[in-house]
């Protein structure tokens, strides 16, 4: 009720009322659908050409392959469905609803193509066993004539192809039992249990050929839309047909291994009517395996590109419904369009392979979704048929295997479909209004990475900069934010901070408010960033919260970034909260924006040496800046002044030892002065682009305020400037 609610609240009211009416069970909506799938065109026209190459033990070997990826996804599929209320999409609904839907769109649209081309698959296969009653037929023309009654039947609405499956069901079953009734062992079974590939076959061409035998089990699913009952339905009705059909392959194969000849399996593709003790139902089994599958194709596929237009992953219009149930009647005639193309094909040994693509792509997803949601353990995936992460991933990997292993090229192209869907989907930046397992995943992730991150050993070597960027004009800070982003250069994290001055009760919406301008801004900059924003009572407690609770475990900020001339710099609690911060063993910057545009600077990054803690984070600062592309054709030169030519030699010398150990390409500069240092510096960086400056402590405490004595280079440098200070040089 709460989901309905929310759903409701967040505009979706029109898709509830939209929604299919519930009304089949297990065996009518998921059990038949499913059988009448699987036993198709493969079983009767395609068999015993599989057996004729592969032999009984390889053919045996492919089946028990090919069941084993159904079966297994058939788990992953009951997993996600007892875990998630389906609705009308089948497998597209439940991937989105769980990876999101920019990965579901990507992966229901080469479902929805498998769907709609094996509504050709089977036509073509009912018009080749109609042609070998009367082989002058013109096979097009059967076909397309056959597609348009198909579809007259879906166009009724799915209530009546439900209907007419049970006799479909009835006359497929007596078909099969006259074949196994006329069982008999034919003389030299023996050489039929080893292959014998015709021509250029082999046992992955076969398999390939063979597949779409097994791949039924989206059938119920994509009706469930119209069950009473998913969550029960779809996993009884999946994994019992999967285990009945498996049962009627096995006998199927050992039958035609032991009753024909070799030559007769390969060349007759009705070969089992020669071993049915009443032929003409063969036929009648067939016609009523092709029609049937058919329509159950014709029935899912429109309901699944509905799907896709009601999450706006494909036009809307095509998500226009009929009636109380909501019949797809445009996403229908799309569709059987799609399979009036493949119809033109004609042959089934072209389009199977083709079926087999986008199938295994759409298993592979579902045991991805299963695998993936298992292993965050997210605490609202409370699924009541539970497989272990272990056995969706293996087949998930076994989907993808098996994909390569019969056409890599395909494989390739099948991917690249999914990954030009999945790009073009993430580009619009859906708003969903239900939560996906995304944010578990990445939970799990970061959960185990702070975890190990804490237990890891902390060296000095491995620093990153995680810096607090705190401002106090959240829209006028636009530099300030720039160079945190250019400094951080995706080696490490930026917190994105505001202090309120205030009390809890009146600054409280002001927090929420701000909090969310924040994340708006990380969102559409695409910042690696994270927000935080305190209420306390002054400055002070304001900078030792945040730098207390703006991390977890030892992901903590580690350097504060204030700008020069921001309001909290006149701060008059500015000395002993920095003083404060750096005993809490972070690092200060503070920054001073160019007063020329870049391109009419020196393009140099000039870096001043002073305390060997504050030098080598100011060297690694400036080379994080320099590692951006906009700034990684400027030079880094490292600057020591000395008090006279005397002390050339020596300070080149350890000058030299330090960029041996520093390695970075830099460009080291002795300057000769006696004047104060600090007019040196304005003199011999006032053009260039960037400047680090090291700080002393004393100087945040001068009568004239924090960094006064600093106020002439500010002024003096056109370029960006960085007053740094390390927290280990706290004494200096």
């Amino acid at each position: 009720m709460l989901e309905l609610t929310m759903a409701m609240r967040d505009g979706d009211r029109s898709d509830f009322m939209d929604k299919p009416a519930q009304k089949f069970g297990t065996f009518g909506g998921v059990f038949v659908p499913n059988v009448l799938t699987i036993l198709g065109v493969i079983l009767f026209l395609r068999a015993g050409w599989v057996v004729g190459n592969a032999g009984l033990t390889e053919a045996l070997m492919m089946l028990c392959i090919a069941n084993a990826v159904t079966f297994i996804s058939a788990l992953s599929l009951s997993a996600i469905a007892t875990n998630t209320k389906a609705q009308g999409g089948g497998a597209y609904f439940l991937i989105s609803r769980s990876l999101g839907l920019e990965f579901g769109g990507a992966i229901g649209l080469p479902l929805y193509l498998a769907q709609a081309i094996s509504v050709a698959f089977y036509v073509v296969g009912f018009t080749e066993s109609v042609q070998y009653l009367f082989p002058n037929l013109d096979v097009r023309l059967f076909s397309l004539v056959t597609l348009a009654l198909i579809g007259c039947v879906a166009w009724i609405g799915a209530s009546l192809a439900v209907k007419a499956q049970y006799f479909i069901l009835a006359t497929l079953m007596v078909s099969l039992i006259s074949f196994f009734v006329g069982f008999r062992v034919n003389e030299g079974w023996e050489d039929l249990t080893q292959p014998a590939y015709e021509g250029e076959q082999s046992f992955w061409s076969v398999f390939a050929i063979f597949f779409p035998a097994v791949t039924g089990i989206m059938s119920g699913v994509s009706m469930s839309g119209d069950l009473k009952d998913p969550t029960k339905s779809i996993p009884r009705g999946t994994l019992w047909a999967v285990a009945f059909t498996f049962v009627v392959y096995v006998m199927q194969l050992v039958w035609l291994s032991l009753g024909a000849e070799r030559s007769e399996l390969l060349g007759n593709a009705l070969v089992m009517q020669s071993l049915s003790i009443a032929p003409p139902l063969i036929i009648a089994g067939l016609w009523a395996a092709t029609l049937s599958s058919a329509l159950a194709s014709l029935v899912a596929a429109p309901r699944t590109l509905q799907a896709l237009a009601k999450d706006r992953v494909m036009p809307r219009f095509l998500a226009k419904g009929k009636g109380p149930s909501s019949e797809p009647r445009i996403a229908l005639v799309i569709s059987a369009l799609i399979g009036v193309l493949c119809v033109l094909i004609g042959d089934l040994n072209l389009i199977a392979p083709l079926i087999s693509m986008f199938f295994l792509a759409t298993y592979g997803a579902v045991n991805l979704v299963a695998a993936l949601e298992s292993w965050t353990s997210n605490p609202t995936y409370r699924p009541t048929f539970r497989v272990h992460w272990l056995v969706s991933l293996i087949g998930a990997v076994a989907c993808f295997g098996i994909m390569l292993l019969l056409n890599p090229v395909a494989t390739v192209l099948a991917i690249a479909l999914i990954v030009v869907a999945y790009t073009v989907l993430a580009r619009r930046a859906y708003r969903t209004a239900w939560g996906d397992m995304r944010s578990g995943f990445w939970f799990a992730v970061a959960r185990m990475g702070l975890l190990k991150l804490y237990s890891s050993r902390q060296h000095q070597r491995n620093w990153r900069p995680a810096i607090l960027v705190l401002s106090s004009k959240l829209k006028q800070n636009s530099q300030l934010l720039r160079f945190g982003r250019y400094l951080e250069a995706n080696k490490g994290v930026l917190f994105l901070s505001h202090i309120i001055i205030g009390d809890w009760e009146s600054s409280n919406d002001r927090q929420r408010a701000l909090t969310r301008q924040l994340d708006d801004r990380i969102r559409e900059e695409k910042m690696s960033a994270f927000s935080k924003v305190v209420i306390a009572r002054d400055f002070e407690q304001g900078v030792t919260t945040l730098l207390q609770g703006a991390g977890l475990g030892n992901l903590q900020p580690n350097t504060l970034l204030i700008e020069w001339g921001s309001g909290w710099l006149r701060d008059s609690d500015f000395p002993r909260t920095v003083h404060q911060a750096l005993e809490m063993e972070a690092n200060l910057i503070v920054y001073s924006k160019a007063k020329e545009p870049e391109s009419h600077l020196y393009p140099v990054i000039d870096v001043w040496w002073s305390a060997r803690a504050n030098g080598s984070m100011m060297i690694t600062l400036a080379h994080l800046l320099q590692s951006n592309r906009l700034w990684g054709d400027y030079r880094i030169r490292i600057l020591r002044i000395i008090k006279d030519e005397g002390g050339r030699e020596a300070a080149e010398a350890g000058m030299a030892e330090l960029l041996k150990d520093s390695r970075i390409e830099v460009d080291p500069v002795i300057v000769v002065s006696k004047g104060p240092p600090l007019e040196s510096i304005a003199c011999e960086s006032a053009r260039s682009a960037v400047a680090f400056v090291g700080v002393s402590v004393r100087t945040l405490e001068e009568e004239a305020g924090p960094l006064a004595s600093y106020a002439p280079l500010v002024d003096s440098v056109q370029g960006h400037l960085f007053l740094t200070k390390n927290w280990h040089d706290l004494e200096l």
